[in-house]
């Protein structure tokens, strides 16, 4: 088993990939990116907080995973439509937070929060798009407090699965899994059977969409624990069962990952590592994209054998 002077997932040494001043726009922050093989390529899609203080998406896409060009325009992406069917008038739309994108039979699916005013709570939402040019919203809203939700890509026992992390009144949360026959109605919720640990004891939530292996679904997530100044990020991995994903088979106990550059430290929220997407690339590297401070795009390596070789000698 790697130690932490051996660590299993690497940063690169030209971090942050993306930052303000790369972009072909004015704005303070650009981070958290959703991430997937599109046509050959890395897309991302950039999570961008504008100097109006507003968030947008933007597509950004490379070939080799390191270096993107970035479209100089926001995503079209059907909020109005969906703005309509539930009544929202106040916000809903420049509150939006983390996306994760999965790929099932031809279709990329897009889960994100989104800031319900009238609610007072973050919601869940879902669209699919064929070409990241025209987005089609679903008719769904989850129940507030939940702001994370990872779309499993393939079915599991013919029901659609996703991680999400519902989130407590005092602002914790852990991971869950839920269940779907059809994106829109979800039910038979039941918690990730995950221990706590001492970086992981106030928030919990899911981070990479999971990726299927042999010996179980790979997932690398996010966690929290506060200290006297500040609420620390960590990434961490763990390997589930592949026919009740809610079963945990292996856990290690150490973070991969805790803000200790100056890109993960100074920023718009401090001492933050944060990923909502992982790409593996032809020759087998890993790339896991996390946000810095809530400020930058950074890119951290390994490879799914490594996290699952790590995650089966740390069995639960």
């Amino acid at each position: 088993m790697k130690s932490q002077n051996q660590p299993v997932l690497r940063r690169y040494a030209g971090n942050p990939i993306l930052s303000p001043k790369d972009m072909p726009f004015a704005c303070y922050a650009v981070f958290n990116a959703g991430a997937i093989r599109f046509r050959g390529k890395v897309l991302l899609l950039l999570r961008i907080s504008g100097m109006d203080g507003l968030n947008r998406y933007h597509t950004a896409v490379s070939d080799d995973g390191i270096h993107f060009s970035v479209h100089p325009e926001p995503i079209d992406y059907p909020l109005d439509a969906l703005e309509k069917h539930f009544r929202c008038t106040r916000g809903f739309r420049h509150h939006q937070f983390e996306m994760r994108i999965t790929h099932i039979d031809g279709t990329y699916y897009l889960h994100h929060g989104v800031h319900m005013d009238h609610t007072g709570g973050c919601c869940i939402v879902v669209a699919k798009t064929d070409d990241f040019v025209h987005f089609e919203s679903l008719p769904y809203l989850s129940l507030p407090e939940n702001r994370n939700a990872a779309l499993f890509p393939e079915k599991v026992n013919g029901l659609y699965a996703r991680l999400e992390r519902p989130q407590s009144v005092g602002g914790g949360g852990t991971i869950w899994l839920t269940y779907s026959p059809d994106l829109v109605f979800w039910g038979q919720a039941r918690p990730v059977a995950m221990p706590r640990l001492f970086w992981s004891r106030d928030k919990v939530g899911p981070g990479t969409v999971p990726i299927r292996t042999d010996e179980g679904w790979l997932e690398i997530y996010h966690a929290t624990a506060r200290n006297a100044s500040a609420e620390n990020y960590f990434l961490g991995v763990m390997l589930l069962d592949l026919e009740d994903p809610s079963k945990v088979i292996g856990y290690p106990r150490e973070f991969l990952l805790a803000p200790q550059e100056l890109y993960e430290c100074v920023g718009q929220v401090p001492n933050v590592v944060f990923t909502a997407g992982a790409v593996e690339m032809d020759d087998g590297t890993l790339n896991v994209y996390y946000g810095g401070a809530d400020t930058v795009v950074a890119l951290a390596q390994t490879t799914v054998r490594e996290l699952v070789d790590y995650c089966l000698a740390n069995k639960v």
